[in-house]
């Protein structure tokens, strides 16, 4: 099949590789694959509040980003392309959505330049990293909530699990063979159905599967309605989100954080964030107040955080 990209012009600071970098390192690789140059994945027309949602049935999308350095006669730019066919308009902001493309990466480096945890950072990465995020609020909390207490590797590999599980296949027609993911992310009334025996199947402790249960069984009742708090202010989400039982405070602030582009969601208790801000000298007991520096930035202080502890930082 022939695609016929759009292509995004992207700010020539967009740190392309290190995006790709952090989603490889999170991708599930039957619902996601990542290369140097390109990322793409199975969506739900509804996570991307595509208004032809009905008409299409509910059938998965794949959608990706093929990545083109400068040249001579262009800047930098994305292609972007799904299949099927999604309104030019709805892919566009999903694909600005996905890589925070329409962050003011450059106000932010401004206010903590000067400070003396994040500003030597700043100096270091030179380009703008961005705030990857999931385009399904229901994936992330899910993602949020096996990756409790754990590495991002053994989260990934039980999201790998529960997709292989209880995805959807995507429809043959149209996907380039060989080259795009083929499983759909499990929606809330498939978990209700799996039960708490099959998911603890999974590997998962009883507690954790309990917790995966009731998210789900709220989200799929509507009672945890993530659509409408992605408009909400942090306050109701986090209020929302953690009268979940097994549901905390870093779930929280990661879901914002990922799901819902709040730049300024900041997972205090975060192993990373705490181990980064060790290394400069913060103490645990004064994380929070520190952190009250970078706001309305706290979000973007966390990824840099977690940037400094790759292996070429």
């Amino acid at each position: 099949m022939s695609l016929q990209p759009l292509r995004l012009p992207i700010p020539e600071d967009f740190d392309f590789p290190w995006a790709v970098r952090f989603l490889a390192a999170r991708a599930v690789p039957s619902l996601e694959v990542v290369r140097d140059d390109e990322y793409c994945r199975v969506i739900w027309p509804a996570a991307l509040e595509a208004q032809d949602a009905r008409s299409r049935g509910g059938d998965p999308v794949v959608i990706g980003a093929r990545f083109s350095p400068a040249s001579a006669r262009t800047g930098a730019r994305l292609e972007v392309w799904s299949v099927p066919a999604l309104p030019p308009k709805v892919l566009r902001a999903a694909v600005t959505r996905l890589f925070d493309l329409d962050a003011d990466v450059a106000a932010f480096r401004g206010h903590v330049a000067r400070d003396p945890v994040l500003g030597p950072l700043m100096r270091r990465d030179l380009l703008g990293i961005r705030l990857p995020q999931l385009l399904d609020p229901f994936e992330c909390l899910v993602r949020a909530i096996l990756g409790q207490q754990v590495s991002v590797a053994a989260a990934t590999t039980m999201v790998g699990r529960l997709v292989q599980l209880l995805g959807t296949p995507v429809p043959e027609a149209g996907i380039r063979p060989g080259q795009t993911p083929r499983l759909a992310f499990p929606r809330p009334a498939d978990l209700v159905r799996a039960g708490s025996p099959r998911l603890r199947a999974l590997g998962l402790m009883r507690s954790k599967a309990a917790t995966l249960l009731a998210a789900a069984e709220a989200a799929d009742a509507g009672t945890l309605d993530l659509a409408r708090l992605r408009r909400a202010p942090a306050s109701e989400v986090d209020a929302a989100l953690t009268a979940l039982p097994g549901i905390g405070p870093w779930t929280a602030s990661y879901v914002r954080l990922r799901a819902f582009g709040d730049r300024d969601a900041f997972p205090a208790a975060d192993l990373g964030v705490l181990k980064a801000l060790a290394a400069r000298g913060v103490a645990r007991d004064a994380v929070v107040a520190v952190a009250e520096r970078w706001r309305p930035w706290r979000g973007y202080a966390a990824l840099h955080l977690w940037r400094s502890l790759e292996p070429d930082a």
